[in-house]
């Protein structure tokens, strides 16, 4: 064979290949291209997208975008993206342009304007694009409307701060408020035998008596005074930068004027007496130290206004005497968790189990943690006591087929010593799997970094995390999304009343249907009856947790064979 007969037939075989290659190829790309756009019309399709160039400019945007902002694309491409700015501060904007602009991601939530005029608010993730020299080239925004999630979370806020009954401030408004005040001086008001009233007059007129009672503070009190009814029969007056004796003086004047006619309910003439106590301590002790002297005034009538001096303070034995109490239980091995059933009410079994602490006294009762935790707090004890329920509830656990939850304050997370004793047990027994951390506090929560590094850590190991009392005071749907949480406990104020009273019916639904759509599981706490049991099965809550269901034990239930 010749040289170049050899060379032609190469040749043909060599472009007979590279034919076959790159067809094969271009089908491989044709089908990757394919998925590729099936991929882009899901996400185009649920998210509204734009992007932009290196001044902020729009250069594209989705029909999602158009149909939500209202604009068409030719109205808005070439736009600057602050076009559509609502009312998000400006400090906000200055840390997004600081993060994108480092070449790094920016999460957040951002309040903006539709071309009507009408506000929205999206959860967005702003993403730098960049070319092969990693310079910044255009800018990615992917978006999700959370408009309605926003609105249900102020109107829940208003609500938990809203007496039902008065539509006066609640409790939880009276101690934000507190803290927000520059020099607050506090009243206490109590209907003397209240309850007297409603077993003869029965609970409408009872009610009717509460609502006209607030109605003449009101009156009094005008806009001068913070009026809150923060119990049954209890409310309370707040001042601002007053004069101790004015504030005292106006007190006196509106509980004499208030017994000294009757009221008249429905035909009835109903005559009432009111006792009162007042504090002008500090803003942290106001509200302790109004209790104080309140107990202390129904043996010493004449006087109700809190004086340090007064040598009330026995208080600081009792702490002693609990605090001695903890040292012994500790040395003694008494310290131990009970455990209280949490019923499945789809499947109709007990799966799971909270871990309460418990200490034994010296006659072998169990004493409940209302009685010792603040104590635990103030005597340096308290992370001694959350090492122990985490140590004993791990080892009794470990061979059971059950989930169990630990509560967990914002002070144990936050502190190394218990973090890092939490991912030690774990790896040791090797049960995250089961375990089920309870988030108390969370309201309290000014900077999620650290919070949201331990979740990360422990539900990489595979915990479950969940939020507990959700429900009482400020209760922001926002949060739960940021905690990625498991579970949401439902707080036991408005499940106890849930019978009663139609805000907290309202509230609970509201919950169930949020966490419904994000993929959250719901627990009723304080389920105490079978009435109760059955309304919150019918609400449409997973889980059920109550003493009627289970009171808590050392040991949990046998399971049916």
């Amino acid at each position: 064979m010749s040289i170049s007969l050899f060379i032609s037939i190469f040749f043909i075989f060599l472009v007979s290949y590279l034919m076959y290659f790159f067809s094969k190829k271009n089908k491989e790309l044709k089908k990757e291209n394919h998925i590729l756009k099936q991929y882009k019309h899901a996400i185009e399709e649920s998210n509204i997208i734009s992007t932009a160039d290196l001044k902020g400019n729009i250069t594209y945007v989705n029909d999602k975008f158009c149909d939500v902002t209202l604009y068409s694309k030719n109205e808005i491409l070439g736009q600057p993206h602050n076009l559509l700015k609502g009312e998000s501060s400006k400090k906000i904007f200055k840390e997004l342009w600081e993060t994108i602009q480092n070449k790094k991601t920016w999460h957040g939530v951002l309040k903006n304007r539709r071309k009507d005029g009408r506000f929205y608010y999206v959860n967005i993730t702003i993403k730098p694009i960049l070319d092969e020299n990693d310079e910044i080239i255009e800018y990615i925004a992917i978006r999700h409307e959370i408009t309605d999630l926003i609105h249900k979370t102020e109107e829940l806020e208003k609500i938990l701060r809203e007496d039902n009954l008065t539509k006066e401030g609640n409790r939880f408004k009276l101690l934000e408020d507190i803290k927000k005040f520059k020099k607050p001086f506090l009243a206490l008001l109590d209907i003397n035998r209240f309850g007297d009233i409603n077993d003869f007059y029965g609970y409408e007129i009872g009610d009717e008596v509460l609502v006209t009672v607030a109605k003449i503070f009101r009156e009094h009190t005008g806009n001068k005074y913070s009026l809150y009814r923060i119990y049954s029969d209890e409310f309370a007056i707040l001042a601002d930068n007053d004069e101790k004796e004015h504030f005292i003086k106006f007190i006196k004047y509106i509980v004499d004027s208030i017994s000294l006619s009757p009221l008249n309910i429905k035909g009835k003439e109903i005559y009432i007496q009111m006792t009162y106590s007042i504090s002008f301590e500090e803003k942290n002790e106001l509200k302790r130290t109004a209790n104080t002297i309140k107990r202390y005034s129904k043996s010493n009538k004449d006087i109700v206004v809190y004086d340090k001096n007064l040598g009330i303070e026995k208080i600081h034995e009792k702490n002693i005497l609990w605090t001695s109490k903890l040292k012994k239980a500790f040395e003694n091995d008494n310290i131990v968790p009970y455990y209280q059933a949490i019923y499945n009410l789809k499947t109709e079994k007990i799966e799971k189990y909270e871990a309460l602490v418990r200490l034994i006294d010296e006659d072998k009762i169990a004493i409940s943690p209302y009685y010792f935790l603040d104590v635990a707090k103030k005597s340096k004890q308290y992370l001694k006591l959350t090492k122990v329920v985490i140590k004993k509830s791990f080892e009794y656990f470990k061979d059971k087929d059950y989930e169990f939850s630990i509560n967990l304050t914002l002070e144990d997370i936050t502190n190394k010593n218990i973090s890092s004793y939490i991912i030690e047990m774990l790896k040791e027994y090797n049960i995250a799997s089961k375990v089920v951390f309870e988030i108390v506090e969370s309201e309290g929560i000014q900077d999620f970094t650290y919070v949201n590094n331990f979740i990360d850590r422990v539900k990489e190991l595979g915990c479950k995390i969940a939020i507990d009392d959700f429900g009482s005071g400020y209760s922001n749907f926002e949060y739960l999304i940021k905690l990625n949480a498991d579970y949401i406990k439902i707080d036991g104020s408005l499940i106890k009343d849930i019978l009663l009273n139609k805000s907290n019916q309202e509230i609970v639904i509201t919950i169930v249907d949020f966490a419904k759509r994000q993929g959250f599981k719901t627990i009723a706490e304080f389920v105490s009856s079978k009435e109760i049991f059955d309304k919150v099965k019918e609400l449409g809550l997973d889980y059920a947790q109550g003493y009627y269901i289970h009171e808590p034990k050392p040991e949990i239930l046998a399971p049916i064979a």
